[in-house]
C-alpha cells in the first residue's frame, strides 16, 4: 500500500474508532434516557439532517479534496483560494435555504413522520446545518493537502463534546417528554459543531494563506454538483425511509408503537453497533481519494492498480472478522448494554444484526469502489450509478415493508440491494483497475466462519460476562492464526505506514 494512503487510513481509522466508540456510548445512555420510541424520533431527525448536510457540503468536501490535490500536482496554487471561495458561497447559501425549510415547515414534517413531538429538534437544525457545512468545507481543504489529522481530531472533538452536552441536555429536557429529550440531544450536537468549526478554522489559518481568487467556477461546479447529486441519493433514500417507514410498517400489520420500536432498533441500537466496522472502510476511502486523484492526474494506472488492490484487501482483512464477530456475540451483548429497553425485543434485535451484517459488508465495498470512481474523475457516473441503486433500494423497500413476515428487515435488505447494484456498476466501469487475488479474498471469509463457530460454542457453555470475554479473546486468536499468511502481510504494511508517519 502506498505509505501516504496507509498513514492517512491509519489516522482516520483510529479517530473513526474513537468516534464510533463515543457515538455508541452516546446512544447507549441516550436510549436508556429517552427509550426506544425516543431514539426512533432522534434517528428520524438526524436522518433528515444528514440528508440536508450532504446537500450542503457532502459533495463539496470530496470535490475539494480531489480538486486541490490535482491543483497541487499541477503547481496551481491560485486555484486553491478560488475553490475555497466558491465552496463557502455554495455551502452557506444552501444552509440558509434548508434552514428556512426546517424553521417554517417543522410541524408538517413531524406530522408526516407521525412524530408530533419533534418540532423543536427540527427547528434546532436551522443553527446546526451551517455549522456542519463549514466543517465539511474546512475538512475538504485540509484533506486536499493530504493532511488527514485535522479531520481526525475534529471528529473526536465533535464526539466528545456531543457526548457531554448531548446527554446532559437530553436528561435535563426529558421532563418535557420524548420531544424534549431529543431536542436536548440535538442541542448537544450543535454545540459540538461550534467547537469543531473553531478548531478547523485555526488549522486552516496555519496551513496556507488563501487568496479568494476569481475564476475556476466552472471546474468547481463540474466536480461538485455531480458529487453532490450523487451523494444525495443515499441520504435521500434514508430520508424517504424516515418519512414513511412507520406508515409502511403499520400498513403491513404492526402497531404504531411496535413500528417505531423496530425502527429504533434498526437505526439506533443495531445500527450503532454495526457501524463500527464501517470506520475502516470510510478511513481507507477518505485516504484513497486524494492519493488516487494525484496518480490519475499523472496518468499512472499501474500505481493506481497497486494502491487499489492493497487498500481494498487490507480493508477486507479487517472488516470481515469485525462484522462476523459482532454477529456472533450480539445475543449476549445487547442485554448488557441496553438493559432497560431490550426486554421482549432481543430476538428481533439479533435477527436484525445478522441481516444488517451482510448489508454493512456490501456498503463498505461500495464506499471503496465509489471512492476509486471519484478519484478518476467519473463524477457523472457516480451520480448515474447512485440513481440506479437508489431506485432499486426504494422499490425493494416498498415491496419488502408490505410483507408482514419480513417487514422488520426491509431497511437492511433494501440497503443490501442498493450497495450490490452500485458496486456491480462500478466494477464494470473500472474493471481494468481492479484485480484482487482469490486467496486474499477467500481466506478472511473462511477464518471468520471458523471464528464464529468457536465463539458460539464458548458462549453456549459459558453464557456469562467472563465467557463473553473469553469468547472475544479466542475469536481474535483464532482469526489471526487461521489467516496467518495475510496477518504477516498486513502487519508489514501497517508497520511501514507508521514508520512513514513518524518521519
Amino acid at each position: 500500500m502506498n505509505t501516504t494512503v496507509g498513514k492517512g487510513a491509519i489516522i482516520l481509522t483510529i479517530s473513526g474508532l474513537v468516534c464510533k466508540l463515543f457515538g455508541a456510548l452516546f446512544r447507549l445512555p441516550l436510549t436508556n434516557i429517552i427509550g426506544l420510541e425516543g431514539i426512533a424520533l432522534f434517528q428520524m431527525v438526524i436522518t433528515i439532517y444528514s440528508f440536508a448536510l450532504v446537500c450542503v457540503s457532502g459533495g463539496v468536501t470530496n470535490s475539494l479534496s480531489k480538486l486541490i490535490s490535482s491543483a497541487r500536482a499541477r503547481g496551481d496554487q491560485k486555484a486553491v483560494g478560488a475553490y475555497l471561495r466558491h465552496a463557502l458561497h455554495f455551502t452557506l447559501g444552501l444552509s440558509l435555504f434548508f434552514g428556512a425549510i426546517f424553521l417554517l415547515f417543522a410541524p408538517q414534517i413531524v406530522s408526516l413522520q407521525r412524530a408530533s413531538s419533534g418540532e423543536g429538534a427540527y427547528r434546532m437544525l436551522t443553527l446546526l446545518l451551517p455549522l456542519g457545512g463549514l466543517v465539511g468545507v474546512f475538512r475538504g481543504i485540509l484533506q486536499g493537502y493530504g493532511n488527514m489529522t485535522p479531520t481526525a481530531v475534529s471528529q473526536i472533538i465533535e464526539q466528545v463534546v456531543k457526548f457531554a452536552f448531548g446527554l446532559i441536555f437530553a436528561y435535563l429536557f426529558k421532563g418535557q417528554g420524548i420531544g424534549g429529550g431529543v431536542l436536548g440531544a440535538v442541542l448537544g450536537i450543535t454545540i459540538s459543531e461550534v467547537f469543531a468549526c473553531f478548531y478547523l478554522g485555526y488549522k486552516m489559518s496555519r496551513v496556507d494563506k488563501f487568496e479568494f481568487a476569481q475564476g475556476y467556477k466552472k471546474r468547481f461546479f463540474e466536480a461538485t454538483l455531480p458529487l453532490t447529486f450523487g451523494g444525495v441519493i443515499l441520504p435521500l433514500t434514508h430520508t424517504i425511509e424516515a418519512l414513511f417507514i412507520v406508515k409502511l410498517f403499520v400498513f403491513s400489520g404492526l402497531s404504531e408503537s411496535v413500528a417505531k420500536v423496530v425502527y429504533g432498533l434498526q437505526t439506533g441500537v443495531v445500527g450503532a453497533i454495526l457501524n463500527f466496522p464501517l470506520v475502516i472502510s470510510l478511513a481507507v476511502a477518505s485516504a484513497l481519494l486524494p492519493n488516487l486523484s494525484y496518480l490519475a492526474e499523472k496518468g499512472d494506472d499501474e500505481g493506481q492498480r497497486e494502491v487499489i488492490s492493497k487498500s481494498l484487501l487490507a480493508m477486507w482483512f479487517l472488516l470481515i472478522p469485525l462484522v462476523v464477530g459482532i454477529m456472533s456475540v450480539a445475543r449476549n451483548v445487547y442485554p448488557l448494554i441496553y438493559p432497560q429497553v431490550m426486554e421482549g425485543y432481543l430476538d428481533i434485535a439479533v435477527q436484525l444484526t445478522f441481516v444488517n451484517g451482510f448489508s454493512i459488508i456490501a456498503t463498505a465495498l461500495m464506499q471503496q469502489l465509489v471512492s476509486i470512481l471519484q478519484a478518476n474523475g467519473y463524477f457523472k457516473d457516480c451520480l448515474i450509478f447512485y440513481v440506479i441503486g437508489g431506485t432499486a433500494k426504494l422499490v425493494g423497500l416498498l415491496i419488502i415493508a408490505l410483507i408482514p413476515s419480513v417487514a422488520p428487515f426491509a431497511i437492511a435488505i433494501s440497503n443490501l440491494i442498493l450497495s450490490a447494484v452500485v458496486s456491480m456498476c462500478v466494477v464494470i466501469k473500472l474493471k481494468g483497475l481492479i484485480a484482487l487475488p482469490l486467496f486474499d479474498v477467500a481466506l478472511p471469509l473462511l477464518a471468520s466462519f471458523v471464528m464464529f463457530i468457536v465463539v458460539r460454542i464458548i458462549l453456549s457453555i459459558f453464557p456469562s460476562i467472563g465467557g463473553l470475554a473469553l469468547a472475544i479473546c479466542s475469536a481474535v486468536v483464532v482469526y489471526l492464526v487461521l489467516a496467518l499468511p495475510l496477518t504477516g502481510k498486513y502487519a508489514k504494511i501497517l508497520t511501514a505506514s507508521l514508520k512513514k508517519g513518524s518521519k
